[in-house]
């Protein structure tokens, strides 16, 4: 009778012991998820801030700004002064 009792509570115990682990399993897996998904998201934006970063560093976009915006414009020929090279330092 005593030996039927400690089984019975060690199979009741073991019992529980398994749906625990169970339910934390499945609570790591649904966290698990959760971070995937949150890496995912982070990742397409990134992605499209790097599409929107190369957009709007465009080379042509730049100068079509500089030329509306600033009314910048590219200089006359005349207006370039070449300087020499800077003295070479001797060793």
């Amino acid at each position: 009778m005593k030996l039927s009792l400690i089984f019975f509570i060690l199979l009741i115990t073991s019992a529980i012991s398994l749906v625990t682990a169970r339910h934390d399993t499945r609570k790591l897996v649904n966290e698990i998820e959760l971070e995937r998904n949150k890496a995912l998201q982070i990742e397409r934006h990134h992605s499209n801030l790097v599409t929107e970063k190369a957009t709007l560093t465009s080379p042509s976009r730049i100068e079509r700004l500089a030329i509306l915006q600033l009314q910048m414009k590219y200089p006359k020929p005349a207006d370039i002064v070449l300087l020499p090279p800077p003295p070479r330092r001797s060793e």
